[in-house]
């Protein structure tokens, strides 16, 4: 038995889509079906079968639907989130429905898109300073479940019940896998930034009186060190150590208030991407100053293509700069296909509430896109500057989402940069938090 049957009295494509992502993409169904004709559903046999209406069918797994999913655009909801067996849910049912058959009091396909389409940040929210959704607005961490996979978690409930019910219903859920990311926003500390940068910087810190730095600036430009924040040559040797095989983001936009990587046309910061290139998946890091326009990412876009001659196919906005739909839509529209910024600066979890890829529902069109967004769960400016955590207190709490990501068997994302490993100042002993995050991550249950 591959296939799974679902009634519903309206199809629409919010409903194909969760449906598709929970018992699919998730679960790995081979097959999911889904129908407006009850007759056809009460004669199909030999199937496993989900009733999603409020109309009673014997014998049936009945789920009864919320309003919100037969709903389109986007309106101001008021969620009573309350815990329903140990899990946080939403979307109750009236006390006063008639139909009393139903598996849970609430609706979880409704709670699970309104989290996957991040239907909260299409609303009117306090920005930050740099006029992102925060991690605090979010109901996730407002109600405890930021650190929890929640979709992931409802998921598995539902196929508890399925195999109850169908114990020869077979699954090919994808199964877990780590993959770390490095965000290039800095690939020099002091080389090859140009002179008057250079002079700039060290009058700086001789104002400053910082003779730490200004010591690092001399010797490197003396080639007597290595420049600190080129760290490749060890980033390699974690590659072959834990077999892993990261992703690079580089930035290569022009400079600015929040960019201040190497200039795109300098021949070091260019032969360094042809090379990791080489090895290395590679995306776009669209700089601060693309969010003001559209042209400026495809400008940055084009450059990262003429410098490697590849095409590039993934991305990951600077300072994770997510605004919807804008960002997304516009990464479609240049021919991105992966996205990696699904995730929060100011806190470690899932902002989506999912431990898996999934794909973009626009909800301003009402439509699924082609556009992959990967959720990324940990990242190094989080655990030491916004966190202000100690490297033994950042391994602990990166221990906690990567076994949450295991349970469910998803996928870990981690972002680090190459400027944190260079074991001076805020970041001394922070590259033995990295191993020990990688030591667990790369480990399988």
């Amino acid at each position: 038995m591959n296939e799974i049957f679902i009634y519903t009295p309206t199809l629409n494509p919010r409903i194909s889509y969760i449906f598709d992502l929970i018992f699919n993409q998730i679960l790995g169904i081979p097959k999911v079906s889904l129908s407006t004709d009850l007759y056809a559903f009460n004669q199909t046999k030999e199937v496993a079968k989900i009733n999603y209406s409020n109309h009673f069918i014997e014998d049936v797994l009945q789920f009864s639907p919320h309003s919100f999913l037969f709903e389109t655009g986007i309106r101001a909801i008021r969620l009573d989130f309350k815990e329903h067996k140990n899990l946080m849910a939403a979307f109750f049912h009236p006390s006063t429905l008639h139909n009393q058959q139903a598996i849970f009091p609430f609706d979880p396909f409704a709670l699970s898109f309104y989290l996957v389409s991040r239907y909260e940040e299409y609303l009117p929210f306090d920005a930050d300073q740099f006029g992102r959704f925060s991690a605090n607005n979010s109901q996730a961490y407002k109600h405890g479940f930021l650190q929890q996979p929640l979709v992931n978690l409802w998921a598995q409930r539902i196929k508890r019940l399925l195999q109850q019910h169908y114990p020869y219903l077979e699954y090919h859920s994808p199964s877990y896998q780590y993959t770390p990311t490095y965000d290039i926003d800095y690939a020099y500390a002091f080389l090859n930034k140009g002179w008057l940068r250079q002079g700039a910087a060290f009058a700086k810190n001789l104002l400053r009186l910082d003779r730490t730095t200004l010591v690092a600036q001399i010797k490197t430009w003396l080639r007597l060190q290595k420049d600190p924040y080129y760290t490749f040559d060890y980033l390699d040797s974690l590659d072959s150590t834990y077999q892993i095989h990261p992703i690079y983001f580089w930035l290569v936009g022009d400079y600015g208030t929040y960019d201040k990587n190497i200039h795109h046309s300098n021949k070091h910061f260019r032969e360094l991407i042809q090379t990791k290139s080489q090895t290395h998946p590679i995306g776009i890091h669209p700089s601060f100053g693309s969010n003001r326009n559209q042209a400026i990412t495809k400008k940055e876009l084009y450059r990262l293509r003429d410098i490697t001659q590849q095409s590039i196919q993934k991305s990951r906005q600077h300072f994770l700069m997510l605004q919807f739909p804008k960002t997304y839509s516009e990464l479609a529209q240049l021919g991105i296909q992966e996205d990696y910024t699904m995730g929060y600066a100011q806190q470690l979890g899932f902002r989506a509430s999912i431990a898996h890829p999934f794909y973009w529902y626009n909800l301003e069109t009402e439509e699924c896109t082609e556009l992959q967004v990967f959720p990324f769960q940990l990242m190094d400016v989080t655990l030491n500057t916004y966190l202000n955590l100690t490297p033994k207190e950042a391994i602990k709490q990166a221990h906690q989402i990567i076994e949450q990501t295991k349970q469910v068997e998803g996928h870990l994302i981690s972002i680090w940069h190459n400027n944190s490993f260079c074991e001076q100042a805020q970041w001394k002993g922070w590259r033995a938090v990295y191993e020990a995050i990688l030591q667990e991550a790369v480990t399988k249950l």
